[in-house]
């Protein structure tokens, strides 16, 4: 296997792992968030900060996996030729 391929395999590894990363990430978010929110709890006393903060980083988590996701997808279609 020629170099350029070793390096593109490579590069696909590491955005597969970092991805997989993040989506678990996005997972205990998801948790934290369903948790801060409890719908039996008395609005005023919910940690609103907590919240906004806690959303705030799922946005950016979640933008970060669609961009990886392209760069697999692109990545996969090349190691394919």
């Amino acid at each position: 296997m020629n170099p350029e391929r070793l390096q593109l395999k490579g590069m696909l590894a590491e955005s597969k792992k970092n991805f997989r990363t993040l989506d678990t990430e996005a997972s205990g978010l998801v948790i934290l968030i369903r948790a801060l929110l409890n719908p039996y709890e008395d609005i005023k006393n919910l940690d609103m900060d907590k919240v906004l903060v806690t959303v705030q980083r799922l946005k950016e988590v979640s933008e970060e996996m669609r961009t990886l996701s392209e760069k697999i997808k692109r990545l996969e279609s090349e190691f394919e030729q």
